[in-house]
């Protein structure tokens, strides 16, 4: 005997299908459970109305939970905004973060930038490669406590010169009597781009990426010092262009053989 397979075609035209109700308890079910407890309440042994009002009062207590849940995630979508136009306005901006990556020019040197917590008797600056292999490394001697910085000539332990790159570098430094001191690393240069990774800001400098909250100093740009001096030229050449003309007005009359002088237009006697 032969089967032959049942085609099901869904009705055209039908209704919708009704949506899930709801798992949680809105306003309105509230209400119309407690009107149906009172209603059916026992009138020998009636709703205390203290529990009533107790019911009622933890409803709104719990509404105005909900409405203030609500107003603080829309200021918190506002002040990820202010963030994050803040962080456009870093762009072309010369930044200091914390931080221990940065990029190496073969042939260039880096500014390698760190903070020691107390005086150190001895600091040994390790240079590490992407693979976390140290490249070279060297010592500095007798440095105060605060912001330090320590130049790598880019050579590495085998004198020859690094390739260019992604570094790291770290810092370890121990006081005169040979305790270790806490040091913190940082990275700077200027903000070359922004990007948004998850809808949170994140610079882009020296070709590495900075989190904002990492940032802890914002320096004047070199361009912005330029605006500056071009802006000072400006008023000093106005200045000077003014003083000028006046020389030009008091000069512009003219003298007849006869001895009368003839007055510019614009110019009073």
């Amino acid at each position: 005997m032969t089967l032959n397979p049942i085609n099901f075609a869904p009705p055209v035209g039908g209704a919708a299908p009704e949506a899930a109700p709801s798992s949680q308890l809105g306003e309105e079910e509230f209400l119309s459970l407690l009107m149906t407890q009172i209603q059916h309440q026992d009138p020998t042994n009636p709703m205390d109305s203290s529990q009533f009002m107790d019911q009622v009062t933890a409803m709104n207590t719990v509404k105005q939970l909900m409405s203030a849940n609500d107003r603080l995630a829309q200021l918190n979508v506002g002040m990820a905004s202010l963030n994050n136009e803040s962080a456009v306005n870093l762009v072309g901006k010369e930044v200091v973060a914390q931080g221990n990556t940065f990029q190496h020019v073969e042939g260039q040197p880096d500014e390698l930038i760190f903070n020691l917590e107390d005086s150190a008797a001895h600091v040994t600056v390790n240079v590490s490669d992407e693979n976390g292999r140290i490249v070279d490394s060297f010592e500095l001697n007798d440095l105060a406590a605060g912001t330090q910085s320590a130049s790598w000539t880019g050579r590495s332990l085998d004198g020859g010169r690094a390739a260019s790159g992604s570094y790291s570098y770290s810092v370890t430094a121990t006081d005169a009597d040979g305790e270790p001191v806490a040091t913190t690393t940082f990275v700077s240069g200027t903000v070359d781009e922004l990007r948004f990774s998850n809808g949170i800001p994140v610079l882009l400098v020296g070709g590495q990426e900075v989190s904002l909250d990492a940032v802890l100093r914002v320096l004047a740009s070199s361009g912005d010092a330029a605006e500056d001096g071009a802006e000072a030229s400006n008023s000093e050449s106005g200045e000077v262009g003014s003083t000028d003309d006046t020389s030009t007005t008091d000069s512009a009359t003219e003298t007849l053989t006869d001895g009368a002088s003839v007055q510019p237009i614009g110019v009073n006697s």
